[in-house]
């Protein structure tokens, strides 16, 4: 399907009774999805023939007619456990309260999941 037919097949879906209209619009996600996985691989090899000719050339940023590439050094993060280190606190209040400064909380929305039939 083309991206003009499935955004009408969406369109149509917002008639239908509840359970046809989400039965249609999960068809036209996975149909969505599909075509995306595909450009994403494309991209992908790609993006993967790119880094070959650089590492074979040594380059780290090349600049063409069609646009410009550059690879960062590589880096390292650090993490640490924050079940375990709450643990730790839990039980010393001294250093609970000196890395209480520190401490960073943040909340994430729920996220949807779709999935084919089987």
């Amino acid at each position: 399907m083309t991206t003009d037919e499935l955004k009408q097949a969406l369109s149509n879906a917002v008639e239908q009774a509840p359970d046809a209209t989400i039965a249609d619009a999960i068809t036209v996600y996975l149909a969505a999805k599909s075509m995306m996985d595909a450009y994403s691989a494309i991209a992908d090899d790609a993006k993967k023939l790119i880094a070959d000719v650089m590492a074979e050339t040594g380059d780290t940023a090349i600049a063409t007619q069609a646009g410009k590439v550059s690879i960062t050094a590589a880096s390292t993060s650090v993490s640490y456990d924050a079940k375990a280190i709450d643990i730790l606190l839990r039980d010393d209040p001294d250093l609970a309260m000196r890395l209480a400064p520190y401490r960073k909380e943040s909340q994430r929305a729920g996220t949807m999941r779709i999935t084919g039939a089987k």
